[in-house]
């Protein structure tokens, strides 16, 4: 790669600093060379996986820190997946924060919920088991009710997690303060 970039100077000037252009250095004005000193030093760690760190860390806490990594990658997957956080075009600093907070508090009640569920199911599926608590609306004599449709056990776990009484199979409409 980087001997095919030597002969096209208009496209290494183009190029960041990833690739083959890291092994280029400029001699003069629009000549460039092939850096011979950093190809051989990067040869050294071939076959190796390196980890720098800017913290004045002992080997065993950087590999910890290194391997605890996925959990930050999984909560950034919860986030924009799960939770399906977006950017929105707020301008003003007040609308940005009120949309981080909700987001953040979004994703923090998302694993309190996995967390209270012994992590036995996936975010995914709480989200899930959320969206389908549902009931259906109906009248006898002019009063309004409400049926608890059909509830599976990790709904029913959700309502002991959040320490919240499971509502009766039938409900008034004014039980429900609606």
């Amino acid at each position: 790669m980087p001997i095919k970039l030597l002969q096209s100077p208009s496209v290494i000037e183009g190029l960041n600093k990833r690739g083959g252009k890291k092994y280029i250095k400029t001699e003069g004005q629009n000549r460039y060379i092939l850096d011979e000193s950093l190809i051989k030093r990067d040869m050294e760690f071939d076959g190796y996986y390196a980890v720098q760190s800017s913290e004045n860390l002992s080997p065993e806490q950087i590999l910890s820190a290194y391997h605890s990594l996925w959990k930050i990658e999984e909560s950034f997957r919860i986030m924009k997946h799960t939770i399906e956080v977006r950017p929105v075009y707020h301008w003003t600093e007040r609308r940005i924060r009120g949309y981080l907070v909700v987001c953040f508090l979004s994703f923090l009640f998302m694993r309190m919920l996995e967390f209270a569920l012994n992590k036995d199911v996936s975010t995914e599926r709480i989200k899930e088991a959320l969206r389908s608590i549902t009931f259906t609306e109906f009248s006898i004599d002019g009063k309004e009710y409400y049926l608890k449709n059909k509830m599976d056990k990790i709904e029913k776990a959700l309502f002991r997690a959040l320490k919240i009484s499971e509502p009766a199979h039938i409900t008034a409409k004014e039980e429900f303060g609606i």
